[in-house]
């Protein structure tokens, strides 16, 4: 359960992150590229850290089929590249962005679906959320746009979207949540997701 409350925290923290580089690159696009890259590699190593401490907190019977140490040591050395290199990177920020929300927007989907064979009322939404997220994340993978301040203006759209989202979902989650358990761990025997 402490591992779960962590997690949250961490998509809690990066959600916030992404809304506020999204809401500046939307306010002003030339923000330096530079600055984007080093600013996402340092985001970035938040769950990088997170995932490696966690993989060497728990015993070693937690650990036998975790693979938090090798997500760990991806998120670090991704975001070790993007503030060393940043050069090389810049040119494949719309693509790394693009599949990074493209990801997120699967999440979404699968979300969705649980809630549809929960027969919740509201999955729809969740359902579109997910479909806006995804056509955001093409955009970016596919860059139909030669300008770079419309290019900006769209990672920064995109950004603060995912983020807004994300944040939605952890606080409709834990909502769920909440109303499925008592204090005490017993599970409730009305259904949290008929609000």
């Amino acid at each position: 359960m402490e591992y779960i409350k962590k997690f949250k925290n961490v998509i809690i923290i990066i959600s916030i992150l992404f809304i506020l580089l999204g809401i500046t690159l939307t306010a002003k696009p030339e923000f330096s590229a530079l600055a984007v890259c080093r600013l996402l590699g340092a985001i970035l190593l938040i769950p990088g850290i997170v995932r490696i401490v966690g993989f060497f907190r728990r015993d070693a019977y937690g650990n036998l089929l975790n693979l938090d140490l090798v997500h760990g040591l991806f998120y670090f050395l991704v975001s070790g590249f993007m503030l060393i290199a940043p050069k090389a990177v810049i040119t494949a920020i719309p693509v790394i962005l693009g599949i990074v929300i493209i990801i997120a927007s699967i999440l979404l989907l699968q979300l969705a679906v649980n809630l549809k064979r929960l027969q919740h009322k509201r999955w729809n939404i969740h359902l579109c959320l997910a479909l806006i997220t995804a056509v955001l994340g093409m955009l970016l993978l596919f860059n139909p746009f030669a300008g770079s301040i419309i290019l900006t203006r769209l990672i920064g759209v995109s950004l603060t979207f995912t983020g807004a989202v994300n944040l939605w979902g952890i606080i409709y989650i834990k909502r769920v949540f909440k109303g499925a358990y008592h204090g005490d761990g017993s599970r409730s025997l009305k259904n949290p997701l008929q609000f």
